[in-house]
């Protein structure tokens, strides 16, 4: 019963508020890891690949903040799990970024793509490599994805 009144006045909360703070209650929800309310949206209509100003997908936040659950429940509705922000960084570079290797290991089983390259040129692989997340690059490498060769011949 508590649920379905939160619901609704989350709901209720959502329409009335207007475009940029629906979007910033479901990004909370997602850095929170509330997969619970973030799945009550989804099922209300959000779309899967809602973004914010910035470009970051839902997925891209829920990979900068290590929201396991979230992720796994994006990944299950279809989230594009290869989408940029506007600095062509994905989800893959955001959990690199954060030394996250189960975040990593998670998008690369959902078919992240590791030789996708950034508006600096940076791959998910460089920013291991210059961050020295050995076990992150280890996992970059180890299905031939993206290796400092293929990367030379991807620039």
């Amino acid at each position: 019963m508590k649920t379905t009144i939160f619901t609704t006045l989350f709901i209720i909360l959502v329409s009335v508020s207007g475009f940029s703070q629906k979007h910033l209650g479901v990004f909370d929800a997602v850095k929170l890891n509330d997969s619970t309310t973030l799945a009550m949206c989804l099922n209300s209509g959000l779309k899967t690949n809602t973004a914010n100003a910035t470009g970051n997908t839902l997925l891209m936040e829920a990979s900068k903040n290590g929201s396991y659950a979230v992720a796994k429940l994006l990944l299950a509705h279809g989230a594009k799990v290869n989408a940029q922000n506007e600095l062509g960084n994905t989800a893959l570079m955001e959990a690199t970024l954060r030394g996250d290797a189960q975040m990593t290991a998670l998008l690369l089983h959902a078919g992240a793509n590791a030789s996708i390259i950034n508006s600096v040129g940076e791959t998910a692989f460089t920013i291991a490599e210059g961050f020295d997340q050995t076990a992150i690059a280890k996992l970059l490498t180890a299905g031939n994805q993206n290796t400092k060769e293929g990367y030379a011949k991807l620039r």
